[in-house]
């Protein structure tokens, strides 16, 4: 028999950004040094997204992460390649960006099971209304909300985040999905938008997992991933992890066989970041064998994280060590990086917003940004990056881990000639952007290797806590960290006693 679940989508569309010029999507790589210490390179942005080399870097040669030439005339996105070796540059185009969507509605009531309700749309379009009502459940979150075109549709109760709590009740969990009380369906954690097929969501950033409950002795994942090869690790009822990759064309791919007949608890996870992984399309879970099919998933945990980065949040590069052979993406595994780790140890939900090579006042080798640069601060309001802006109100975390700074120091402490403190400044306006948009949040600010780098942190935390922020600290993992993966990036063990010194802090600030 083979059952598919129903998914309904609660996503906002906000003003889609929209670039200038022609880019080019093809990778090019430099050979370039590197150092001690994990930090990686980025590509130049360019009009015709050509390649900037890397160069050397006394704080780590890792990953180049091209951020590329930017691009309009398009209507579609295209996240270029990125250089495989420390000081390698690696273009990347960003094309012209998607057209406004319209919003939807977040539901009003609902006399029962829950409904999620909505999807957006083009200039024009209307939302999609999705989902049915069943008996038993909560009020949905009310009020209608419309943007350029787009209809308001209308639903029962609704988790922050778009997914359906276990039960029909409200939950924040930053999640995509369906299901009301013992209806089936999945939950997906992470930013996503609406996919192209229906009923579907698309998503690009590191980390995001799909969360499901089924019955039968095996199950496959209906998918869209184009020609971009990611990498995903699936564990089954908590066992071992095991990493299945895609291949071009590919539209369903094997996540388990040969189970015992039962219910099983499945969590697929994204490991690639955006940049070379491009767009995944998650559309079902289906062919669970005669007689199964999706239950009503687990509920959400109640704690949630969100994790802000360079390659050292990504996993870039875990999985291998010095000699790195095809490059350090066939390495990379956002499961086993430390924010992973961690979110796990203390039962938390966790999203990552991570790009290599990316700093929060300057990209890897960059000496002065300039304004095309896409530093953190520009990418991190987007759902799909660079073209899909993010509802920040569908995930609220608990605790921001924030680790920057690696690349900005690429090239040297952007901060030697005082007063001028351009890192400095541009974390502080960094933190207080988040800080508007999550009110009750919890900061870490995360210190890899010590030395000035420390001293930069210490004074934009001193600097915070001066105007008033009293929920922000700075956190050293600068003696568990190691440089033995790829590109002198943390391995498995390195990633592991980061996340674990990271989770045993959690559990000493926020009580967990």
């Amino acid at each position: 028999m083979h059952a598919k679940s129903s998914i309904s989508l609660a996503i906002l569309l906000a003003a889609l950004s929209a670039c200038t010029g022609e880019g080019s999507s093809e990778q090019q790589t430099a050979t370039g040094g590197t150092g001690a210490g994990g930090s990686e390179a980025t590509g130049g942005q360019s009009s015709g997204g050509s390649v900037v080399t890397g160069g050397t870097n006394s704080e780590g040669g890792g990953v180049a992460g091209a951020t590329g030439g930017i691009a309009t005339g398009g209507g579609t996105i295209s996240t270029g390649g990125r250089g495989a070796d420390a000081g390698s540059g690696g273009s990347s185009s960003v094309g012209g960006a998607t057209a406004a969507g319209g919003a939807l509605g977040t539901g009003g009531s609902a006399a029962g099971g829950s409904v999620v309700t909505g999807g957006n749309s083009a200039t024009g379009g209307a939302a999609t209304t999705g989902g049915t009502k069943a008996t038993g459940g909560a009020t949905g979150t009310g009020g209608s909300s419309n943007s350029t075109g787009g209809s308001q549709s209308a639903g029962g109760t609704l988790s922050a985040g778009g997914s359906q709590a276990t039960g029909g009740s409200p939950s924040t969990g930053g999640t995509t999905g369906a299901g009301g009380a013992g209806a089936p369906g999945v939950r997906i954690v992470g930013r996503t938008a609406p996919g192209t097929a229906a009923g579907s969501v698309e998503y690009s950033w590191p980390g995001v997992n799909v969360n499901a409950r089924f019955t039968g002795t095996q199950v496959s994942m209906d998918m869209n991933d184009g020609s971009n090869h990611n990498r995903f690790t699936v564990v089954v009822d908590g066992g071992t992890p095991k990493t299945v990759t895609t291949v071009s064309g590919q539209t369903s791919l094997v996540l388990a066989t040969g189970l015992a007949s039962g219910t099983h608890d499945l969590v697929v996870w994204r490991n690639t970041e955006a940049s070379p992984g491009g767009i995944s399309q998650f559309i079902d879970l289906s062919s669970f064998g005669t007689g199964g099919g999706l239950v009503a998933p687990a509920a959400a945990p109640d704690r949630r994280i969100e994790v802000i980065g360079d390659s050292l949040s990504v996993g870039a590069g875990v999985e291998g060590n010095a000699t790195c052979t095809g490059g350090i993406d066939a390495y990379t595994n956002n499961y086993l990086a430390y924010g992973s780790v961690a979110a796990r140890a203390v039962s938390a939900d966790v999203v990552t917003i991570a790009w290599s090579g990316i700093g929060v006042y300057r990209n890897y080798g960059e000496t002065t940004p300039t304004a095309a640069s896409l530093t953190m601060p520009k990418r991190y309001p987007y759902a799909i990056a660079d073209t899909i802006l993010w509802d920040f109100s569908l995930y609220q975390p608990e605790v921001v881990v924030i680790n920057l700074g690696t690349n900005d120091f690429g090239s040297g402490d952007p901060d030697t000639n005082p007063p001028a403190t351009p890192y400095e400044d541009a974390y502080v306006a960094f933190i207080r952007t988040i800080r508007a948009k999550y009110a009750d949040a919890y900061f870490i600010l995360i210190d890899m290797y010590g030395g000035t780098r420390l001293t930069r942190i210490n004074n934009v935390v001193a600097t915070l806590k001066a105007s008033g922020e009293t929920k922000v600290e700075e956190f050293s993992v600068s003696s568990v960290q190691n440089n033995l993966g790829c590109n002198q990036h943390p391995n498995i063990a390195g990633q592991q006693a980061m996340g674990n010194a990271l989770a045993t802090r959690l559990k000493t600030v926020m009580g967990w």
